[in-house]
């Protein structure tokens, strides 16, 4: 069982994983839409990374 300190040091992580997915999500439509598509699939990739730690952490709390 996981104490609440570390419940709650998890669930921020988990918040910060999340702000990173849509931050690289956003960069990337944006180079996207400047026409820079090696750029933005290089950053989707990591957007969809992201949600994949995040995932991870959601599946373990």
């Amino acid at each position: 069982m996981l104490t609440q300190e570390m419940t709650q040091k998890l669930n921020e992580q988990l918040n910060l994983e999340f702000y990173s997915a849509n931050l690289y999500l956003q960069m990337s439509a944006w180079c996207s839409d400047k026409g820079f598509e090696g750029a933005a699939a290089f950053l989707k990739e990591h957007s969809q990374e992201e949600m994949q730690h995040m995932q991870r952490l959601f599946d373990y709390l």
